[in-house]
């Protein structure tokens, strides 16, 4: 096996298991013996749980900052269906990582100030995104004037609490495109009828 793909096995096997015992609870053994590599091979690629956990949460940032674009004047595909498509992506995203997403999901902060922080960073990472997101749509004339930062932080949560339904909620991923347009209403609309 190539060093490359070890590490990226390291990295599925240890996503599993800080899905199942959390992160604290997790241990390097639990790690290595998932992955069935000694202990050396582990700290060939590294230095600590926390190092590797960081190196997730890091891929997942990244990954999500690559599905969540910016609205276009695109005259052929309407503003409303480009949202849907970008929350499409999320969700799949979401869907494809479920044991990083219930990590992510989980947020089991309050223990430590260092992971607590690497949370925290990674949640700034993901509104950073989504406000430049919103700043990019009202030059486009496509979004209202708001407080960029507030309204990513209710998309954020919006979008969190949606992904959490459909992982608990089997029959929900058959009703995806419906909860979609139902998020995008909420979003376009809001709740009230005036």
């Amino acid at each position: 096996m190539l060093r490359e793909e070890r590490r990226k096995m390291v990295v599925r096997c240890a996503k599993a298991v800080f899905s199942q015992k959390g992160y604290y609870q997790a241990s390097i053994s639990d790690i290595i013996e998932r992955a069935g590599i000694a202990r050396g091979t582990f700290y060939l690629y590294f230095q600590s749980k926390r190092d590797i956990f960081n190196s997730i949460l890091d891929q997942l940032a990244e990954e999500l900052g690559g599905v969540v674009s910016r609205l276009d004047l695109d005259p052929s595909v309407s503003s409303s269906e480009q949202l849907k498509s970008i929350l499409r992506s999320i969700i799949m995203l979401a869907l494809e990582d479920r044991d990083m997403t219930q990590i992510v999901l989980s947020r089991a902060g309050g223990l430590d100030s260092e992971f607590d922080g690497k949370l925290r960073e990674f949640y700034e990472t993901v509104l950073g995104t989504i406000e430049s997101s919103l700043q990019h749509g009202i030059e486009l004339g496509l979004v209202r004037e708001c407080n960029t930062q507030v309204i990513a932080c209710c998309v954020l949560g919006c979008v969190k609490e949606v992904v959490n339904h459909i992982f608990e909620d089997v029959e929900a991923i058959s009703q995806l495109d419906h909860i979609l347009d139902e998020v995008l209403n909420f979003g376009l609309q809001g709740v009230l009828t005036s």
